[in-house]
This record gives structure tokens, C-alpha cells and sequence, in this order.
């Protein structure tokens, strides 16, 4: 098979095109406004900033199907201190971020990738701590792998078996290429 190699982004291979990000999106914003159809309101924290880019695009596919059913809050986690360098993780509420959702609503956390599990974890339990009825996970891309996680996302739209460091639709390699319209791996 030959590589998809962009001319343009030296080093970066196309993992997903901006055509199959953009389709699959749709699909999971879909599937999203059905599972919460019966309800008015639901809460979507979006984890910044590597799932900035994932959440804005989903966010404004959800708001074409079920406008005005949608409350957002933004909350800051990283785990990473450089490209493949685990650290402790931190999560950050802005102090905002209490006023700005329903806590008798549904929760659903948005993220461009679940690695590890390790920061997720950490915050699915900061965000179930505050009282939220029901916390529900949707990522762009897990990553699979032989040990367990401990959190499944409930929407998900990639499975990737590959270790490989990802770039563009949100994830960066020392803060780069976070804006690029499609995911690539470095060659």
C-alpha cells in the first residue's frame, strides 16, 4: 500500500483525512443526539486544548440537528510535559466553569484522544465529584492497547493499534500542527 504522505508537511504521513475526520464526526454527532434525545439539556466539557479543534467541529454538528440543547464549559487537563513524555496529570476548571453548566443534566466530555487513561481518569472523576447525574466520554481517536484503561468512552471514532505519535485535528507535537485538518503520524 502506498504511503499518504502530504509534499507540503515534511515527516507527516496522513493518518485520517479531513474527508473520513469529517464523516465520522457527523456520525458521532448523530449518534450523540439520539442517545440524548429525550432530554433538553446536555452538558459538553470539551478537554483543551488538544480536543479543542474535535470538540468546536462535533459542537457545531450537534447544534444542526438539535439546536439549543447543548451547554458548553471548557475544562484544561494534560498529561504530557513534551511529545512522549508522561507526567502527572492536571486538570483545571476554569471558575467559570460551575455556572456555566446544569448539574441535572447529562454530561458529556469530549476529547480528540484516549491514550493511556491515566489524565481521563483523573478528571472523569473531578467532573463526577461535583454531582453530575451522569458523566458519558466521547473521544476522536483511542488507542488501543494490552493493558486496561479503566474507562471506555461511551462515543468513539477511530480504534487505533498503532503506538505511533500523532499530530493535526487538535494534537500537537511540541505545540505544533494542532490545527491541521487532518491526523497524521511522524514518519
Amino acid at each position: 500500500m502506498a504511503r499518504n504522505i502530504d509534499p507540503e508537511l515534511d515527516g507527516l504521513e496522513i493518518l485520517y483525512s479531513k474527508h473520513e475526520i469529517s464523516s465520522t464526526v457527523a456520525s458521532l454527532a448523530q449518534s450523540m443526539a439520539e442517545y440524548y434525545g429525550n432530554r433538553s439539556t446536555v452538558n459538553v466539557v470539551p478537554v483543551m486544548t488538544g480536543g479543542m479543534q474535535f470538540s468546536a467541529v462535533l459542537l457545531s454538528e450537534l447544534e444542526r440537528i438539535r439546536p439549543g440543547k447543548w451547554l458548553v464549559s471548557p475544562i484544561f487537563a494534560s498529561a504530557y510535559s513534551s511529545d512522549e513524555t508522561l507526567a502527572e496529570p492536571t486538570i483545571e476548571f476554569p471558575v467559570t466553569f460551575d455556572n456555566r453548566v446544569d448539574f441535572q443534566a447529562p454530561t458529556i466530555v469530549v476529547d480528540d484522544l484516549l491514550d493511556t487513561g491515566t489524565t481521563m481518569m483523573k478528571l472523569m472523576k473531578d467532573i463526577q465529584s461535583k454531582g453530575f447525574p451522569k458523566v458519558d466520554l466521547a473521544v476522536l481517536i483511542e488507542r488501543e492497547r494490552n493493558e486496561p484503561k479503566g474507562i471506555v468512552p461511551r462515543f468513539c471514532g477511530f480504534q487505533l493499534k498503532s503506538d505511533r505519535w500523532l499530530v493535526g485535528f487538535g494534537m500537537d507535537s511540541e505545540q505544533r500542527y494542532r490545527g491541521l485538518e487532518a491526523v497524521y503520524v511522524q514518519i
